[in-house]
């Protein structure tokens, strides 16, 4: 007799266990995965965005490297598609199981209590620690001199330009991002929607969500625009509108996914009361003993996504704002957690907040903002006149636009989000990894920002596989592209001007990931390194210098 192959989405599991990675190297995936470089920050998960499926493929797990994104990975193999019928019910559940010539077609990464880098033990005994402890006193010691200096001239940081920038409109932007936030619960009442049976996510449910995901882009877009904000207060608008879109995607379609499964199981259980029951009597295409198969599926499918909170008892307030408040863009029911809050640790990366962006305020204040205006002045002059004057823009530039990312990433990845974490008890501190090693583009955009990382590739890598059916390397182009265009209209949002010069950048890695896996760069780690850091330090200002003077 023949059964029903299943496949499972199975259970993100978590792990509250602390682990401190012994190799701190990207994400590997078993077999050839070489195609499974997603954009410029692309994450991982199974993919959920099939409103058409009734069931998702997921996967089973084989142990990668520590200390990356913690992925488990198995190949699916059997039968594309199975379907059961019984009597007059047109076709009661359909499995579909994609696969791209027998290669793993979802991952699944488990949310693990970890550390981040720089606050692993094993860091501050590293033979490297010092260069660490020097680059931050180097740091303080040139911004202490250039106050000194300020202080000479009889300025204070108070009459800087930025700081003026910064305190413009500032209630009117925090009333706006609250207005905003609020507005994400939309999400939460979809779901209730859906459980009061108003309307089905299979059918209407993904459309509403993801249009109200479109108009709450444009329209806080818009909103901040009309009520004429500066440039600062609009790309943050911009970048956290980004984060709480992402966000609401996330729970939206992982409980979508949950209420598809449960519908299918209500189908089951009517076509086995029917059998039960004697209502039917063709049973050529599917037996008792297949729709009991089906049924423990779907049952375990849905148990295993928590062991605490069974779907649909997840879907409260209270459960969506603890969310929005982890520092996590990927939604699932259970995630692990701290048994207390350290306020030492608190106070210690609050203090380096505040201290960091006094840090970046100075910096800008004196080295980039009088370049930013003399690029300026270059718009108005021939092509010519300009292409001269633009390479020492480009050097002036360097320099200090590259100290500006670093504590750029400082602030974000390190402080601030491990300041959250802290205190939503948040244990999974693998915000990013040490993409200061990097050797090639794709191994940069999965340990630069391991939470969008996460998000892309859950939801848009795998959800363009599994959805769209296409191949890896066409999923990787989707997700390189989505990832560039959005940081181009972030450019659009501070520059004001659609030029493209980003997008284009971005997307000139894809042929740099090819040229790094050649066998002429093949075993020179060293060189590989070598462009990448030559790339850190000319990209982001000749991408600034770019927008600014053409």
């Amino acid at each position: 007799m023949s059964h029903v192959s299943l496949p499972r989405l199975g259970h993100l599991a978590v792990d509250n266990n602390y682990e401190s990675p012994a190799s701190l190297s990207p994400v590997e995936t078993s077999g050839t995965d070489e195609d499974d470089t997603s954009g410029n920050s692309t994450p991982d998960q199974n993919a959920l965005e099939t409103p058409g499926e009734a069931v998702v493929v997921s996967v089973a797990t084989t142990p990668q490297k520590a200390g990356s994104a913690v992925l488990e990975l198995t190949p699916i193999q059997g039968p594309l598609e199975s379907t059961i019928k019984t009597d007059n019910d047109a076709v009661l559940v359909s499995v579909k199981r994609k696969h791209l010539a027998g290669k793993p077609h979802f991952q699944e990464f488990r949310f693990k209590r970890i550390s981040s880098i720089f606050e692993l033990e094993s860091s501050r005994s590293s033979q490297f620690f010092g260069f660490y402890t020097l680059f931050w006193l180097s740091v303080g010691l040139f911004m202490t001199r250039t106050l000194i200096d300020n202080y000479r001239a009889g300025t204070s940081v108070l009459d800087f330009e930025i700081v003026r920038i910064l305190r413009r409109d500032l209630f009117k932007v925090a009333l706006t991002d609250l207005g905003m936030y609020l507005a994400g619960y939309f999400c939460v009442a979809l779901q209730w929607a859906i459980r009061a049976k108003l309307i089905r996510w299979r059918s209407s449910g993904w459309i509403i969500q993801n249009a109200f995901q479109t108009f709450f882009l444009f329209f806080f877009m818009w909103l901040a625009k009309y009520c004429n904000f500066p440039w600062i207060g609009r790309v943050y608008l911009l970048l956290h509108s980004l984060v709480l879109l992402m966000k609401m995607h996330s729970y939206a379609f992982y409980n979508g996914y949950l209420w598809s499964t449960l519908e299918d199981l209500h189908i089951v259980e009517g076509s086995l009361k029917k059998l039960q029951d004697g209502k039917t009597k063709d049973t050529s295409s599917a037996t008792v003993e297949e729709l009991n198969e089906l049924h423990k599926f779907l049952r375990e499918e849905l148990a295993a996504q928590s062991t605490t909170t069974p779907f649909p008892t997840n879907l409260t307030l209270f459960n969506y704002f603890e969310y929005s408040m982890f520092p996590t863009l990927v939604y699932q029911i259970d995630y692990p957690r701290t048994e207390s809050i350290n306020w030492s640790y608190v106070g210690e990366k609050v203090a380096a907040v505040f201290g960091v962006f006094f840090l970046m305020i100075v910096l800008a204040e004196k080295y980039l903002y009088p370049i930013a205006i003399e690029a300026l002045k270059l718009r108005p002059l021939p092509f010519r006149e300009k292409a001269l004057e633009y390479p020492l823009i480009l050097l002036n530039l360097t320099l200090p636009f590259t100290l500006m990312y670093i504590l750029v990433f400082y602030i974000i990845w390190d402080a601030i989000l491990n300041a959250i974490a802290e205190l939503t008890r948040f244990s999974d501190r693998e915000f990013y990894g040490p993409w200061w090693n990097s050797i090639t583009w794709d191994q940069f955009a999965r340990d630069w920002n391991v939470p969008v990382h996460r998000f892309l590739l859950r939801h848009v890598y795998h959800s363009s596989i599994s959805t769209f059916n296409v191949s890896k390397k066409a999923a990787t182009l989707i997700t390189f592209l989505l990832s560039s265009c959005i940081h181009e209209l972030v450019m659009y949002v501070i520059f004001e001007r659609l030029r493209g010069y980003l997008l284009f950048l971005q997307m000139c890695q894809l042929p740099l990931v090819a040229l790094s896996r050649s066998r002429f760069m093949r075993n020179k780690a060293v060189l590989g390194n070598v462009i990448f850091w030559f790339g850190i330090l000319t990209g982001p200002s000749l991408m600034c210098s770019m927008y600014l003077v053409f």
